[in-house]
């Protein structure tokens, strides 16, 4: 059997709906879920990204922040050795989106706490 990839995206609605991410983070998103069907992440390049919707580096980079900011991705950059240049970047989709502030301790006590000894 001939297989071919797969050129659907995937934005789930927690992404979609999601008031803080820019509208094209969530369009890239979907793009990365099309790129990393197969092999689980995505190494495409800014050029690449930059090329296919029109905008500039750091439109693409301020979108993926926000991406990996929310939780939805994670990045993973492989340098030449001993050097600080970039060999290629890994983009992953996180299946578990952090929630936010969702494991942060509150600052306030909500009841008095007991005092040594006493339940």
């Amino acid at each position: 059997m001939n297989e071919s990839p797969s050129y659907y995206a995937i934005i789930p609605a927690g992404v979609r709906y999601d008031k803080q991410l820019p509208q094209g983070a969530k369009i890239l998103y979907g793009e990365i879920t099309a790129l990393s069907s197969k092999s689980g992440s995505c190494w495409a390049s800014d050029q690449y990204f930059m090329t296919l919707y029109e905008v500039g580096q750091t439109t693409i980079q301020r979108w993926l922040r926000a991406l990996e900011d929310s939780g939805y991705i994670e990045r993973h950059v492989k340098y030449k050795d001993g050097t600080k240049e970039i060999e290629k970047r890994y983009i992953k989709i996180r299946t578990d989106p952090m929630p936010k502030n969702g494991n942060t301790y509150s600052q306030k006590r909500v009841y008095p706490m007991p005092k040594n000894g006493q339940e």
